[in-house]
């Protein structure tokens, strides 16, 4: 599965979760869960990419050998 398949997944259940609650708050308080849960969402996977030239793979131990 490529980053944009599990962004869509993530964003499609965020609708219909945000639809389910709209239905019961109002339009306007889903709509605007949606948006702020995205934001947030955006915001934790630009902030969470390691920065261009500076990643190594990291090299676990092997805890039982």
């Amino acid at each position: 599965m490529s980053k944009m398949e599990e962004r869509v997944l993530i964003y499609t259940a965020l609708a219909v979760v945000c639809a389910f609650a709209g239905v019961f708050v109002g339009l306007w308080a889903g709509a605007m869960s949606f948006v702020q849960i995205a934001a947030v969402v955006e915001a934790l996977y630009w902030f969470g990419m390691p920065k261009p030239g500076t990643y190594r793979h990291r090299e676990h131990r092997i805890l039982f050998n």
